[in-house]
């Protein structure tokens, strides 16, 4: 089974192909956020045979608001042609992975004075995802949980008092660890999650200036 995978909830936007469950091919990139070359730029550098795809999989996030769309809207642009498969999973499934401890809390800056935080045994989401007052996140967090975030420097002071890795710092989800687990809940038959962005603010309607 061929997966391509991508992944682009938090500043550095990964692809992988991944074949019978190895990372094949990846490419990795700091988003500079004033245009999407770069994804482009990848797409184009790893020359995929999009007809050997077997299922295209996404990162649904938590993270940034546009990264997550542009992946859900490039996955669903490659697979149509070919009525591929596709197949959603949360980034923070990817990020626990890499890191590999046996139970882990992913946390990441919401922005108005928020976090969100979700609880991982091992990869596997045990806690759903919460939007969190950060004076919260403390009694959200298990006793010797290890605690890791893309947004490690905005949220340095935050989590000093709770347990880190050594020398700690962001940690990202790559293409290639997400894919991996897909892969691996394809063959044990796992559904694949909501395929949708993992929103954790409620929508916000703002009334229009002018009468229609």
């Amino acid at each position: 089974m061929r997966i391509f995978a991508i992944e682009l909830s938090s500043r550095f936007g990964s692809l992988a192909l991944v074949e019978e469950g190895a990372v094949v091919a990846e490419k990795s990139w700091e988003e500079n956020f004033k245009n999407r070359q770069q994804l482009f730029d990848a797409l184009a550098a790893m020359e995929i045979d999009w007809n050997s795809i077997d299922c295209f999989a996404a990162g649904r996030g938590p993270g940034a608001f546009s990264g997550m769309r542009i992946s859900f809207s490039v996955v669903n642009s490659l697979a149509a042609p070919g009525g591929n498969p596709l197949y959603a999973l949360n980034s923070g499934a990817a990020l626990a992975a890499q890191v590999g401890a046996v139970c882990t809390v992913v946390v990441g800056d919401a922005r108005r004075n928020k976090v969100w935080a979700g609880v991982f045994s091992g990869s596997e989401l045990e806690k759903e995802f919460q939007l969190l007052e950060r004076d919260e996140l403390a009694g959200f967090v298990p006793q010797d949980a290890l605690v890791v975030s893309p947004d490690h420097d905005r949220l340095e002071e935050l989590l000093a008092s709770l347990r880190i890795m050594e020398n700690a710092g962001p940690v990202f989800p790559t293409a290639g660890k997400l894919g991996q687990l897909v892969f691996q809940r394809l063959e044990k038959g796992i559904e694949s999650e909501p395929f949708e962005p993992l929103y954790m603010h409620p929508p916000v309607f703002i009334a229009p200036r002018f009468p229609a």
